[in-house]
């Protein structure tokens, strides 16, 4: 029936917006499907994308520039002054870093739990590395000991944030979906690379719900990819969303400082601002799992 509609209607690029393409799954069936040539879901995909795409009914196509969305980052962003009054508030110490992408990916290569606090928040349901919990994707078993440190009681399946250079290395047949992937909107099948190299963010079918981000899409973030791509060979993070469980994600940095205690994170890496969470010895004594050694 999908291949008859293709050749019925003759259209093979497809774009996709509403609730139910939340099912990355389904977005995957609907490119692999003979005769479509490109799939693009529209990064908001819920009842709020479904009113952006009304509006822009309403406005009509001659308001509107057809050229690809380089970025979400549309939410409000906070200046050093306010984070930093922010964190003094909240009685926490923290030092400014003077690169803290490479801090960062530093930390990670350590196994630390890093909440990141940077710049505008993400437009849409997906932490695209603004709001985001990161964590090395090595463990396998982290989606279970990390969801029950957040508070999210049911199985939440972690997506990876990869450096797009690297992803023909990492995922299949990313043809035709390579911008919508910058979105973590659509899952791929891994190569046998990303399986070894990251199982945390691998599925049980052997697929994963990649974002892509290259030095247009998040340059901040890109940069601690890329830093942790040379010290460790491995392109890609866990990126999860930073908020507990049933809470939305973290909008200012109250709410960021806030979700960093409650969570047990081990880090906050805010604006310019890195900060150890109070109890971290205790946090880190108390994590039951083994150092994982680092695949090439």
């Amino acid at each position: 029936m999908p291949w008859s509609m293709v050749k019925k209607t003759g259209i093979s690029r497809i774009a996709l917006s509403g609730g139910v393409n939340a099912n990355v799954k389904l977005n995957q069936r609907i490119r692999e499907v003979p005769g479509v040539k490109c799939v693009f879901v529209y990064p908001n995909m819920g009842d709020g994308g479904c009113a952006t795409g009304a509006a822009m009914l309403a406005c009509g196509a001659a308001s509107f520039r057809a050229e690809p969305i380089d970025h979400v980052y549309y939410g409000p962003d906070y200046a050093d002054h306010e984070i930093e009054s922010a964190l003094r508030d909240a009685n926490l110490a923290f030092d400014r870093s003077p690169d803290i992408e490479e801090t960062v990916a530093d930390l990670l290569v350590e196994n630390r739990i890093v909440g990141r606090f940077e710049g505008r928040m993400e437009y849409g349901p997906r932490a695209l590395g603004n709001r985001s919990i990161l964590y090395p994707a090595q463990d396998p078993d982290v989606n279970q000991w990390l969801n029950h440190q957040l508070g999210r009681t049911e199985f939440m399946p972690f997506a990876p944030a990869a450096l797009a250079s690297e992803a023909p290395q990492l995922f299949k047949n990313l043809d035709g979906c390579e911008k919508t992937a910058e979105f973590m909107t659509v899952t791929f099948d891994c190569t046998e690379r990303m399986t070894r190299q990251c199982p945390a963010a691998v599925h049980v079918d052997h697929t994963a719900r990649p974002q892509l981000v290259s030095p247009t899409t998040n340059a901040s973030f890109h940069a601690i990819l890329a830093a942790y791509h040379r010290r460790t060979g491995i392109p890609s993070v866990i990126n999860t969303s930073f908020n507990m469980h049933e809470e939305p994600i973290v909008c200012s940095p109250d709410d960021a400082i806030r979700a960093f205690l409650q969570g047990r994170i081990d880090y906050l890496a805010i604006g310019s601002y890195l900060v150890p969470h109070p109890k971290l010895e205790s946090i880190a004594a108390e994590r039951l799992r083994p150092a994982q050694a680092v695949p090439r």
